[in-house]
């Protein structure tokens, strides 16, 4: 996205400065040269005012440039060509790497000219750069409609025109996707980081491409096709721009997700080697794993596989108290019932969901914290210190333990409707023996909760592997 950036905003103000360069004598009518408005007919009738805006503008060095256009605007606060030069006040701080500068020139600049398309798409690249996506989101949103309207500069080509134009679309779209993934809104991402992916320069730019596949595979119902191809493209990409840690973060998300779909990893090599040649996701057909057993009917299987419930993975411990299955349930809780669960330890840290002095919300097992979906709910014994509270989404240090007291089967993720919303999930047609409504995982609730010097009143669960499973939602 900053090559684009850079080429968008380098040729507007070529273009400007060109134009500017060329403007009449002083007294005659000159062109002005804002990006976001048609151009007017514009005079600069004092000609010692005309002689101060031409050699500000005129000068090669940025910061010496930059001192001459706020000279001029001190001196000519109400000029005529008042947007024109804090256009080329802003393109001089950016030549010259002075982006708090930059950022004030374009802000003076809005004042100015409200949908100022440079002005607009310089404070959404900052403003993303800076993790500022509702800021970001919010110039993005006047930039789209000024970049599609904006007039085409003088001598400039129809081919340059619309590759300006589509950089510009770029970065707004960019920003607008990213604060919908944010905010989960998933449909808007797809279509804002689909958009930006479709201009050629930006197939190839990572920073949307890997947010436009986590835009689909996060959905509900999540589109594994087009997720996965854009993840594969991502891996590539990583991979092309010699950065391991992001290539292999990517790659266990994709993986992760490739084996909820297809049922195992058979394949996915292949499927990022298609894609580091195919020009679209539509080459692309994985074949989906078959049907999986419901909660309920898993469940017996993990207890066959388990007889001694002490020596029972704490995954499958969780996964079969939320499974619907009343019988296993009851067997598994006579287990767990009043002992001492170390659910979170530096080997094995749990995932901060929400948290407050008195309690927590945690995702404990690998698939929940994949999700961000809390399991546990620990309430703490004391309180904690503000300084030991921990922050969402941290994984939480140290060692903690509460007292299994109670739990509570959770009913199955809402399946997303024709018309984007969510609507709950039907309750399955479960064997007998088997709770309705059930199978969307667990709340497990500890009390007592302790960190660090804490001791488990009882044996600690076991952290071996779970029992291998697909469930209906694909875990």
């Amino acid at each position: 996205m900053k090559k684009l950036l850079v080429t968008s905003m380098l040729a507007l103000a070529a273009y400007g400065y060109a134009q500017d360069s060329q403007s009449a004598q002083p007294g005659q009518t000159t062109t002005g040269q804002s990006t976001s408005a048609q151009p007017q007919q514009k005079t600069i009738k004092d000609p010692a005012e005309y002689n101060a805006y031409m050699s500000a503008i005129s000068a090669t060095d940025p910061n010496a440039k930059a001192q001459g256009l706020e000279a001029f605007l001190q001196t000519y606060p109400n000029t005529v060509v008042k947007e024109e030069t804090l256009e080329q006040l802003m393109a001089a701080y950016q030549a010259a790497n002075n982006a708090a500068k930059m950022t004030d020139a374009a802000n003076r600049l809005l004042q100015v000219n409200p949908n100022n398309v440079r002005a607009l798409a310089l404070l959404t690249y900052g403003a993303r750069a800076q993790g500022n996506f509702s800021q970001a989101a919010s110039f993005a949103q006047r930039g789209l409609p000024a970049a599609e309207s904006m007039p085409h500069p003088q001598g400039m080509s129809d081919a340059d025109y619309i590759k300006l134009q589509n950089g510009l679309k770029v970065i707004f779209n960019g920003a607008i996707g990213m604060y919908a993934l944010q905010n989960k809104d998933f449909q808007t991402a797809q279509k804002a980081f689909s958009a930006a992916a479709s201009v050629p320069e930006d197939a190839t730019n990572l920073q949307d491409i890997y947010p436009l596949a986590t835009s689909y595979l996060q959905a509900n119902p999540p589109d594994y096709q087009n997720g996965l191809c854009y993840s594969a493209k991502a891996v590539d990409l990583a991979q092309a721009q010699g950065n391991a840690q992001a290539q292999q973060q990517i790659d266990k998300f994709a993986q992760y997700y490739y084996k909820k779909y297809h049922g195992s990893l058979d394949g996915w090599d292949q499927v990022k080697q298609q894609m580091q040649s195919a020009t679209s996701c539509s080459a692309l057909n994985i074949t989906p794993a078959p049907p999986p057993p419901t909660p309920c009917e898993f469940a017996d299987t993990i207890m066959k596989q388990n007889p001694d419930v002490s020596q029972m993975a704490y995954g499958d411990w969780l996964f079969v108290l939320g499974s619907g299955n009343q019988k296993d349930a009851d067997q598994v809780w006579a287990f767990l019932n009043g002992k001492g669960i170390p659910v979170s330890s530096p080997e094995h840290p749990a995932k901060v969901i929400s948290a407050t002095p008195e309690e927590l919300q945690l995702a404990t097992t690998d698939d929940d914290i994949q999700e961000s979906k809390a399991d546990v709910t620990l309430k703490m014994a004391t309180p904690l210190k503000a300084a030991q509270v921990p922050k969402p989404t941290a994984s939480l240090p140290g060692t903690w333990v509460g007292k299994a007291t109670s739990y509570t089967p959770l009913p199955p993720a809402p399946t997303a409707n024709q018309g984007g919303g969510a609507t709950p999930a039907q309750p399955q047609n479960q064997p007998a023996g088997c709770l309705p409504n059930t199978g969307g995982g667990v709340m497990l609730t500890l009390t007592e909760g302790t960190i660090k010097g804490a001791t488990a009143t009882h044996k600690p669960p076991v952290r071996h592997a779970p029992t291998k499973r697909r469930t209906a939602s694909g875990n």
